[in-house]
């Protein structure tokens, strides 16, 4: 497909429209909420030090780092059918470079349109895990975020994009170690998009003909056809009210309209969790209380936290050890894998828990968001922003400001972005460590968290 085919959706896109302005500014809110959380953890401020170490101008380093540190969270915006979580580069892009809440709602829609699309037409969640969609369509949404940022023309969007995905697979390994370069790819694939946007600009050309048939299959083994974006897309991406797998997400939400009716969780014998199948081996995998991404990803130590320490459902850095009782239920939940619940778009899920002789089932079809539903969705964040530590009153008031998408609501946004970071000032201002501080952040996060990998500590 040619990429000015592949953008021309875009053109629809209505930076003035207030639906769309309120939507951007949600999503914004979302994704800064995670940033605060993220960088207040050992290997955030890793991510953070090195991307304010010498060699990434600014405002690029701002974005890659914030898109890093989000993403690194596991509590960001994710679109199901895709598998893309899109907020977490689009957001720190259109902050970085939108002059105006006009122009970031644009670039937002367009990042969360072109993101959406590329992981659909790669397979989505079938595509794992030899491809991550989000790591895919990362390059492309900044590039196509920034570009509309900064007002340019279609043309030069076209070049953009090709720029950014030339090279990309969305293929990352298995990065081990803490910190985890996981994590990090996210970051520089950002940095690529926008350097893409950038170089567009300056008049350097890609190959439009890029997006073909042949090159969409050899990305993912999983890849269907070409889909064109949707100017709306951004309606249809759901937020995460709790740190985990999107995947067991519902069955969280159905566990925990349990325990908030009146069940005794220390009463519980058993919990029977049917989900559609390709979600099914996600959540259900073997776990190591070691590994931050297994104690997120299991779905029945997630359901052991949210009985027995449920505050625990926002802990984004996961370094203390969770309790004997958590531990316990998690051992007492059986997760099978329901065809009937393939109809659902958002993974649905039904929860059955048996005390004594007694079932009791609940189900949750869909989260905030994904049904339209944009109240439901800004309780949730309610609840996001509640539950995160140390959150100054300034960020209260930056939060409220992007809700109600008030006239100066994106550069203040796009301020407190750059103080979480600690690249504190104006864009363009930092001050940056030397390469020897960002050896010693990442050296304390090593001895701190205790998660060398086995190679490390022989």
């Amino acid at each position: 497909m040619n990429a000015r085919e592949f953008l021309a959706p875009l053109a629809a896109i209505d930076g003035q429209d207030q639906k769309l302005r309120s939507l951007a500014g949600l999503h914004a809110a979302d994704s800064l909420a995670c940033l605060i959380a993220g960088a207040q953890t050992l290997e955030g401020r890793a991510l953070t030090a090195f991307y304010r170490s010498d060699g990434v101008p600014e405002p690029f380093a701002a974005a890659a780092a914030a898109a890093a540190v989000i993403r690194f969270t596991e509590w960001d915006d994710i679109h199901v059918p895709s598998c893309v979580t899109p907020g977490a580069v689009a957001v720190p892009a259109a902050l970085a470079f939108a002059a105006d809440e006009a122009s970031f709602s644009a670039a937002m829609a367009s990042g969360y349109a072109i993101g959406t699309a590329l992981g659909e037409a790669i397979g989505g969640v079938s595509a794992l895990p030899e491809t991550w969609p989000g790591l895919f369509a990362a390059p492309a949404i900044a590039a196509i975020a920034t570009s509309t940022a900064l007002g340019l023309a279609p043309e030069i969007k076209a070049q953009a994009l090709v720029l950014a995905l030339a090279g990309s697979s969305g293929r990352h390994g298995r990065p081990s170690g803490t910190p985890s370069a996981r994590w990090l790819v996210i970051g520089e694939a950002t940095l690529k998009g926008i350097r893409a946007a950038f170089a567009a600009r300056a008049g350097f050309k890609g190959d439009l003909d890029l997006l073909s048939p042949g090159w969409l299959r050899a990305q993912s083994g999983a890849a269907g056809e070409w889909q064109l974006p949707r100017p709306d897309a951004i309606r249809s991406v759901g937020l995460k009210p709790v740190v985990a797998a999107r995947q067991g997400m519902n069955a969280i939400e159905a566990f925990r309209r349990l325990i908030a009716a009146g069940m005794e969780p220390g009463a519980i014998e058993e919990i029977r969790v049917s989900l559609p199948p390709a979600a099914v081996a996600v959540v259900s995998r073997p776990l190591n209380l070691e590994d931050r991404l297994s104690t997120i990803a299991h779905l029945g130590l997630q359901l052991g936290i949210a009985a027995f320490e449920p505050e625990r459902l926002s802990d984004v850095g996961r370094a203390l050890p969770f309790g004997p009782d958590a531990r316990s239920l998690a051992e007492r939940v059986v997760i099978v894998a329901d065809e009937a619940l393939c109809e659902g778009a958002g993974w649905p899920a039904k929860v059955a828990v048996r005390i004594g002789a007694e079932w009791v089932e609940q189900a949750c079809p869909s989260i905030p968001g994904e049904d339209g539903d944009e109240s439901r969705a800004r309780e949730f964040l309610g609840r996001k922003f509640v539950s995160i530590r140390d959150v100054d009153p300034k960020a209260e008031r930056v939060f409220e400001a992007l809700l109600a998408m008030e006239t100066g609501a994106v550069r203040r946004a796009s301020e407190m972005l750059y103080q979480a970071l600690a690249i504190q000032g104006t864009r363009g201002n930092a001050t940056r460590p030397n390469g020897s501080s960002v050896r010693e952040t990442i050296d304390n996060v090593k001895r701190r968290s205790g998660r060398e990998t086995r190679e490390e500590r022989q």
